[in-house]
């Protein structure tokens, strides 16, 4: 009980997260549709494990069998808002409302059965639990509760399956990608979940005989593995879009440190270069925020003061003085201003090779390197 416990409010940990993550996107842009239908759905995720929660912190407080109609009727909207955000990707031109409206009606329709079906059947009077996907015995109550939940499932994870593939041939190469992988962990869902727990109940409330048995053992697993899959396939531009930003930050932040040598020497030359005060190396070196706006920062006023240095220059740079010879220049001419040296016309200072401030970059961080 207590490892279960731990588990939730692990789970609840990070959808809450996620749900404050989306909700501070959706407020900065709050027109965005595709992002509301994406904060609900982190927020419904949310309220169904605060529900799980609950009752386990409640312990014999609520019936065991409350959070599996909670979960049902969650992942019931969860469901119609997924598909109508699949819908407006795929559909750039088709704006009806009518298959939105039809799921959600089925969806409230399916939710409304749940809950009598709950409501009028008592499960522990034969030893049955809400719990359990299986053809145990059990009052005839429990396997409808099961076919109209697990019936609106397939069908939502179909439909999901369905569109999210066919979105995909209009996504970007990534989205495209994680799309596709979304719709085979649906489709493991629907196949391997809940169509065969939908036979084994109606085969049970036809005939007396799942059918397919033992679903309560092997099916698992799957929803388990499409569950993985789905979720993997919905992540996988966030995380590439996080491993690129990551990527890029880990650049920015080295060449930022690569260019400090030449920073300094200016900065002490050229105060007023600095947008930001001079920092101790160990205060720089655990800088984390704004990374790549402090890297540009820094070329640019180390740029500015090689402009201010450049009329003490004794002899012009040129593209073919390696970054050594260059960084003697630059001593000679910070010599030549202390001595209070008449300044000559300017010149550049590391000249880059091609055009664009790339190259520029480099040709500084070359000179820094060298000093």
């Amino acid at each position: 009980m207590a490892v279960a416990v731990i588990v939730l409010g692990i789970m609840w940990c990070a959808a809450a997260m996620a749900a404050v993550w989306k909700g501070s996107q959706l407020i900065r842009v709050p027109r965005d549709r595709g992002l509301q239908i994406v904060t609900t759905c982190t927020v419904l995720v949310l309220l169904a494990l605060t529900a799980q929660l609950a009752v386990a912190l409640a312990g014999n407080h609520f019936p065991r069998q409350t959070p599996v109609l909670v979960e049902f009727i969650l992942l019931n909207f969860f469901f119609v808002l997924l598909l109508s955000l699949l819908r407006t990707t795929g559909s750039r031109f088709d704006i009806s409302r009518a298959p939105f409206f039809t799921d959600l009606g089925l969806a409230v329709a399916t939710s409304a059965v749940l809950v009598i079906t709950f409501a009028t059947t008592e499960p522990s009077s034969s030893g049955a639990n809400y719990g359990d996907y299986t053809e145990a015995s059990g009052p005839a109550g429990v396997l409808v509760f099961h076919l109209v939940g697990n019936l609106f499932m397939a069908y939502a994870t179909a439909r999901g399956a369905h569109l999210s593939w066919t979105v995909a041939q209009h996504a970007l190469a990534h989205t495209r990608k994680g799309l596709r992988v979304a719709a085979v962990g649906l489709a493991i869902a629907c196949l391997g979940d809940h169509v065969p727990r939908v036979i084994a109940m109606t085969g049970r409330l036809t005939t007396g005989d799942p059918v397919l048995p033992a679903t309560a053992t092997w099916t698992s697993p799957l929803l388990a593995t499409g569950v993985a899959v789905f979720f993997l396939g919905v992540g996988y531009p966030g995380a590439r879009t996080g491993i690129v930003k990551v990527r890029l930050w880990v650049q920015a932040k080295s060449r930022y440190h690569e260019l400090r040598p030449l920073w300094e020497i200016l900065y002490r030359e050229f105060p007023t270069i600095a947008l930001f005060p001079e920092r101790s190396p160990g205060r720089d070196w655990f800088t984390v925020r704004r990374m790549r706006m402090r890297y540009y920062r820094r070329v640019i006023e180390c740029r500015d003061g090689l402009v201010c240095l450049s009329p003490y220059m004794s002899t012009a740079a040129l593209p073919t003085h390696t970054p050594a010879e260059q960084a003697a220049l630059v001593r000679a001419a910070i010599e030549r201003r202390a001595d209070a040296t008449d300044p000559t016309v300017p010149t550049v200072i590391a000249p880059p090779l091609e055009a664009g401030m790339e190259s520029d970059t480099q040709a500084i961080i070359a000179l820094s390197r060298a000093l």
